[in-house]
Order: C-alpha cells, then sequence, then structure tokens
C-alpha cells in the first residue's frame, strides 16, 4: 500500500494508535462500518486495522436528505451476544454490524457510506429530467432490469414521468442504437448482466424479481435483503462507484 501524504487521525474505535491514510487496489473489511471496501482506506499496521476513507473522518452528527426531519447520530452496533435486534440500512437494505447513523426517534438506521449517495443524477433513457433518490409508498418497475421496485425500497425516481431505477441498475450500460427513422436512440441491454465490474472485482446483480412484502414494520420494508441472499458489501461498492461516477462526470 502506498501511504498518501495527508496527517495522520485518531479515531474513538482505535484510540491506542493514530490511523494514515493509504491507497490500494486490494479488498479489506472496514472494521468499522464492516463492510467490504477497495482503495483508499485508513490503516494502523501495528494492528490490522482498517478505515474506509469516510468512515475515518465522518461527522458525529450529520443532516441528511435522506432523512430531512432529524439530525442522524453516528453510533456503533453492540457485540452479537448483546444484541436485542437485527438492523439493516434503511437505504441499501443490507445489514449493519458497525459504525452506522441512526435517528433513535423515527427507528431509521443507514450505513455511513450509504449518506454519500448523490441526490440526484442524470440518466440516459431519461434526458428530460434529473432522477431523485428517494423511497416511494408505491411498487414499480425498473426500466433497466424490468424487476419490481417494491414499496418503501430507495430507487432514483423521476416522479413526475413515473420513472424508475434499482440504485444499482444505474451502472448498466445502456446500448446506443438507430430508429428506423434513422434516430439515434439508448435502450437498456436485451440481456440483462449477472454481474458487474468494479476494478478487477466482479460481483452478483441482485434479482429484484419478487414481492416480498412479509415485514410490515418500517425497519423491515426493505425486501431485498434476507439470510440466503446477504449483500454485504456488493450494494457497498454500487454505492462508491455510483458515488466517484458522480464526481468525474459532475452529475
Amino acid at each position: 500500500m502506498a501511504p498518501i501524504h495527508k496527517n495522520p487521525i485518531q479515531h474513538l474505535l482505535h484510540p491506542n494508535h493514530s490511523l494514515t491514510l493509504f491507497d490500494s487496489n486490494t479488498k479489506y473489511v472496514c472494521d468499522g462500518c464492516k463492510t467490504l471496501g477497495i482503495g483508499k482506506r485508513f490503516n494502523c499496521s501495528e494492528c490490522d486495522f482498517d478505515l474506509h476513507e469516510y468512515c475515518g473522518t465522518c461527522p458525529m452528527n450529520l443532516s441528511s436528505f435522506l432523512h430531512p426531519y432529524h439530525s442522524l447520530k453516528l453510533v456503533t452496533r453492540m457485540p452479537h451476544g448483546n444484541r436485542q435486534l437485527d438492523r439493516i440500512c434503511n437505504v441499501c437494505c443490507d445489514s449493519i454490524e458497525g459504525l452506522f447513523y441512526r435517528c433513535k426517534t423515527c427507528e431509521f438506521d443507514v450505513h455511513p457510506l450509504c449518506t454519500l449517495l448523490p441526490q440526484t443524477l442524470r440518466h440516459v433513457l431519461h434526458e428530460e429530467h434529473p432522477l431523485r433518490l428517494l423511497s416511494s409508498s408505491e411498487s414499480r418497475t425498473c426500466v433497466i432490469c424490468k424487476g419490481a421496485c417494491n414499496a418503501f425500497s430507495w430507487r432514483y425516481r423521476c416522479a413526475l414521468c413515473d420513472f424508475d431505477i434499482h440504485m444499482e441498475c444505474m451502472l448498466v450500460q445502456c446500448k446506443k442504437q438507430k430508429t428506423w427513422l434513422g434516430i439515434s436512440k439508448y435502450v437498456p441491454p436485451s440481456i440483462f448482466p449477472k454481474t458487474f465490474q468494479y476494478f478487477e472485482y466482479e460481483f452478483p446483480y441482485s434479482n429484484h424479481n419478487h414481492n416480498d412484502m412479509s415485514h410490515p414494520h418500517p425497519q423491515h420494508q426493505c425486501t431485498d435483503h434476507g439470510t440466503t441472499s446477504r449483500r454485504i458489501g456488493k450494494v457497498i461498492f454500487v454505492i462508491v462507484k455510483i458515488v466517484t461516477t458522480a464526481l468525474i462526470l459532475g452529475l
């Protein structure tokens, strides 16, 4: 790993040693939020302790469009043996195992990295309006994969046009083709990819073609989550790639 010349930081999760920012294309597990990471990380070489760059510097209190009603507080999950409830991220639907933001009043929980998702993005299939990241109370169909955007799940959406795309489907490359009038337009792929690429690593897409609404409590309305199909880290890579793409393209 190559060190980046920035001042070391102190972090409440690792108080005995300072952490140095490194850059590497290898995968690691963040010792803060307990999800996978790749690239930059804060590291303690003595203890083999790693933090996502954002998990190392995120504020103790956060105001976010994801939950505009109250400020979110940075907290840490108790060890497995001391837990009373399982928690899932209200945005990406992955399990929460470590550091996370919480609104105790509303029972709203979110991974630190999920708070980095852009509020609006543009997409070639809907150039008329920007798409807004939101949770809708209605079930819709993703225009990319044709799977269900279940009620209360987060997606990029144009409410004016009833246009919805799953977060991870925002990364699917659409094809450009000409109509019979010779006009070029973008269309979703005819064969939906089974994996997406991030650096040299491949990760499977989720199967969105189901409608399990068996958990009425808001904490359990992330219907893509399940013990037989854990997505920890994979969705985080989706989020990182969306954020990186948005920054590069200025979306």
